[in-house]
């Protein structure tokens, strides 16, 4: 192997790349085999059942050059690539609502499940501390805005990980739980001075340093470190000044998804990229299309052969990953799936268990529904179906003969005059008033309003964060899921005939005042 096959090797060993489509397309295939990306990471798109995902899986184990790093966002809740085709997960708000040993044993079967596909690294635990209510990107995928509650689920999350056989990745350091922005579309800053900083939102990843193997940094400007707007992905003040040199992590650091636009709409893809190992960063996510992750490749080689990168650098990066990574990952063989469809059949029995656990009474009682005409309003989510009334009615028809529910669906964010035409729908009705971030879509707290006035018995449900229930101060009866999957729905429709009690603890403070609606 000649200097530059080498470099472009190395280069190649620290970048893990999207993969378009149910099969691996012919330009990835190549990039893998040659050795020009490292890994993979996939999303929902890239799942349809469990036969493909196997086949896919397989083939990107198969064609890579070097061991890969495959990996997923499977946190559970609201994050889950692959809840249509393995087990559904609770959310880790629903886990630390639900108690340590569920939190523990549901992590297990997730990482073991994911092992079977060949998976070998889970983007997870969150171990952002939630201190900001209206926070936009983070919210159920944080255990709590305890930070040392943080740090109990994330050690039971990363251990259930580990048994689970795959490499846990902690994450956002230095803290997103306190941001207004999601990285996505903007720079997060986190305003905290350096004091706070250190006992608030780093205790988790100080605390918990020696049992996560990998850290991922998020695209937070840390405005206590950096004078100027700067992600912590790209700041060497905080990456190798506080994560390896203060702190001394000597695991391996990885970034989030460089295509943020907190990072692509100032440095562009390329540059970031580079100035990313420059800040002491080992392994580069890069979820956009494959021409791009190519385009970085080129211009990280170059940065090299230009002097302006170490190959030091390069070496000490793909030194990191090849400890993490030494083995390629087993795929279990084709004839195993018949067998391994049972075991996530009789999974799902446990996680429903789970998510059942961590429903939640924030006040009143749960309503004793056994007989009636019960409405149920659900807000018209672009991603969440919620199809509370489906679950009640199927276990309705098999208990209880007088009992009917009917669903009338509301805007995320109801006008007034709609309010107003729904509580006129449910004016002297038996009501469930499903709210999804409420105090974000403050026409909800306005439709809460309308609708307690003149309600007979009634029951709101955060299926979300649970914070809603702070601005509905007017429903005496407030529950939380933490939650909006089908999973959590099935749950709930369980608490709210009877089946299951609900004896979630709920892992958030509601001491807090919020703005009034309209």
């Amino acid at each position: 192997m000649n200097d530059d096959e080498k470099l472009r090797q190395s280069v190649g060993r620290l970048l893990v790349a999207r993969i378009p489509g149910l099969t691996l397309d012919q330009v990835s295939q190549q990039a893998l085999n040659n050795g020009t990306i490292g890994g993979a990471v996939l999303f929902k798109e890239n799942a349809n059942d469990l036969q493909q995902l196997h086949a896919l899986c397989t083939a990107i184990v198969k064609q890579s050059l070097h061991v890969p790093v495959l990996t997923v966002d499977q946190e559970g809740g609201a994050v889950q690539r692959f809840d249509h085709v393995l087990t559904p997960i609770p959310s880790p708000m629903a886990l630390a609502a639900a108690g340590g040993s569920v939190a523990h044993r549901i992590s297990t079967i997730n990482a073991s499940q994911l092992k079977s596909l060949g998976f070998n690294c889970l983007l997870a635990p969150c171990l952002d501390v939630l201190t900001n209510p209206l926070n936009p990107i983070i919210g159920t995928r944080a255990f709590s805005d305890n930070p040392r509650q943080v740090c109990h689920f994330g050690l039971l999350v990363s251990e259930g990980i580990k048994e689970g056989g795959l490499i846990a990745v902690g994450k956002h350091f230095p803290g997103h739980g306190s941001t207004l922005e999601d990285s996505h579309t903007d720079l997060a800053v986190s305003p905290m001075d350096s004091r706070v900083l250190w006992q608030l939102d780093l205790l988790p990843f100080r605390t918990l340093m020696q049992d996560l193997p990998s850290i991922l940094v998020g695209h937070i400007w840390l405005s206590s470190v950096d004078p100027e707007p700067l992600p912590a992905t790209l700041s060497k003040r905080v990456t190798q000044g506080i994560l390896r040199d203060y702190l001394n992590y000597e695991g391996l650091i990885m970034t989030d998804d460089m295509v943020m636009k907190a990072i692509t709409a100032k440095w562009g893809l390329a540059e970031a990229c580079v100035m990313t190992l420059e800040a002491g960063v080992d392994l580069i996510l890069i979820c956009g299309p494959i021409a791009e992750t190519l385009e970085v490749h080129q211009y990280i080689v170059d940065a090299v052969k230009s002097g302006r990168l170490p190959e030091s650098r390069l070496d000490d990066a793909v030194r990191r990953v090849d400890k993490l990574f030494p083995k390629r990952p087993k795929v279990i063989p084709k004839k195993g799936l018949p067998e391994f469809q049972k075991v996530l059949h009789s999974q799902f029995d446990q996680c429903l268990q789970a998510s059942c656990r961590a429903v939640t009474v924030l006040r009143g009682e749960v309503p004793c529904i056994h007989s009636g005409n019960w409405v149920v309003l659900v807000p018209n989510h672009a991603r969440y179906p919620m199809n509370l009334v489906e679950h009640l009615n199927a276990i309705a028809k098999d208990r209880f003969t007088a009992l009917e529910f009917s669903e009338i669906r509301y805007s995320i964010d109801p006008s007034p005059e709609e309010s107003k035409a729904l509580q006129a729908q449910c004016s002297e009705r038996n009501c469930i008033f499903l709210t999804y971030r409420a105090l974000t879509n403050q026409g909800q707290l306005h439709l809460g309003s309308e609708i307690a006035l003149d309600a007979r018995e009634k029951v709101q449900v955060a299926v979300d964060v649970p914070f809603d229930c702070v601005g509905l101060p007017a429903w005496d009866n407030a529950v939380a899921t933490y939650d909006p999957s089908d999973l959590a729905m099935r749950a709930l429709a369980k608490i709210l005939l009877g089946e299951f009690t609900p004896i979630g603890t709920c892992p958030v403070s509601l001491e807090f005042q919020v703005a009034s609606s309209r």
